[in-house]
């Protein structure tokens, strides 16, 4: 599975991605098939190595740029690497969840399903600690940012849905968007790495199977 390199022209004019470029969308080469609605998907942040220290004030983070940072941390952050690798460690969890559920939509027999999808992650600072939610960490600056990015993002791409899979993204960041972004069906779910928690739990109404009404709506 590759991504993409369609919507890059644009895409490298987006004031975060002149500063980390590691950190683009990953675009499916198959985003945006006649026969298929174009589908992106939002999850939540990056993690950085648990000895990196850049990540951990949002002033310092949004100073940077990628040339601040080590190789190991820019793979770590490198949004088209992450979802062209194997997935088999703990925390691809995200990614192998994502292309279970949309396998059951779109045929993967050739390409894996992902490859009809955009995705991003909504912050755009890695999480502060390593394997953690940001969600204790992330102030002002995370949303400023973040909001700014993902309208840039849709206006670019022009997907026909947008679906934040996670909740803490949409809460704090779905409401900031522009209306130009949600004039358009936007939706959101929990993390699916949530598992028996909430992803799975039948009685949690945004787990996994809001997720399957809101992409079987589009196919």
């Amino acid at each position: 599975m590759k991504s993409s390199e369609l919507f890059d022209l644009e895409l490298n004019k987006i004031e975060h991605y002149i500063k980390f470029p590691a950190m683009r969308p990953f675009v499916g080469s198959k985003y945006g098939d006649s026969q298929n609605k174009k589908i992106m998907l939002i999850g939540e942040s990056n993690y950085l190595p648990p000895n990196s220290t850049i990540n951990k004030s949002a002033s310092l983070w949004y100073k940077s740029k990628q040339s601040d940072l080590t190789k190991d941390e820019i793979q770590w952050l490198h949004c088209r690497n992450l979802l062209m690798c194997d997935w088999k460690s703990a925390g691809h969890m995200l990614y192998r969840e994502l292309e279970l559920r949309m396998s059951e939509y779109i045929d993967s027999s050739k390409t894996k399903a992902m490859s009809n999808v955009i995705f991003m992650n909504a912050f755009q600072r890695p999480a502060p600690q390593t394997g953690n939610s940001i969600s204790r960490f992330c102030g002002e600056a995370d949303f400023k940012v973040g909001a700014e990015t993902i309208d840039q993002v849709i206006k670019i791409t022009n997907p026909d849905l947008v679906i934040f899979v996670s909740k803490l993204a949409w809460d704090k960041l779905g409401r900031r968007l522009s209306k130009e972004s949600t004039a358009r069906k936007i939706d959101f779910t929990c993390h699916p790495g949530t598992g028996g928690r909430y992803w799975h739990k039948r009685e949690y109404q945004h787990g996994v199977d809001k997720f399957r009404k809101l992409i079987s709506s589009h196919y």
